[in-house]
């Protein structure tokens, strides 16, 4: 998993431009542009210096758990800094748990999707031989 720190900020640009725009569509909200283009610009300088360690993939899903479960109903740089470190602490308190133990929000992070195939004990003895 590529984690933020290894993008570029115009990467993050666009990424937070697209982010906003589909939260911003969740909420039944319709900012401006010039305020869309502002908040993706601090987004995406908020990633870059708070969150380095994350994945993008990591930021969506606490953006769409902050939409769905909590009671936050307008979009500001403080909502958005609760939801990521809310879903951040739920990344924490599993790293040391067994994946089929931990929480099922972070599914995501494991093999499944990223190429990494399980080794069976047939594989083992063609190696070997």
């Amino acid at each position: 998993m590529k984690i933020i720190k290894n993008y570029t900020i115009q990467e993050l640009r666009q990424f937070a431009n697209t982010l906003l725009a589909k939260t911003y569509l969740q909420l039944g909200q319709k900012p401006n542009a010039e305020d869309m283009f502002q908040l993706s610009l601090i987004l995406a300088e908020d990633l870059k210096d708070d969150f380095e360690t994350l994945t993008l993939e990591d930021i969506q899903k606490a953006f769409r758990e902050g939409l769905r479960n909590t009671d936050d109903f307008h979009l500001t740089i403080k909502v958005y800094y609760k939801w990521i470190k809310a879903f951040r602490q739920v990344i924490w308190d599993n790293e040391t748990i067994e994946p089929q133990m931990q929480d099922k929000r972070l599914k995501y992070r494991h093999r499944q999707g990223t190429g990494m195939k399980r080794i069976n004990i047939k594989d083992i003895k063609q190696i070997k031989q």
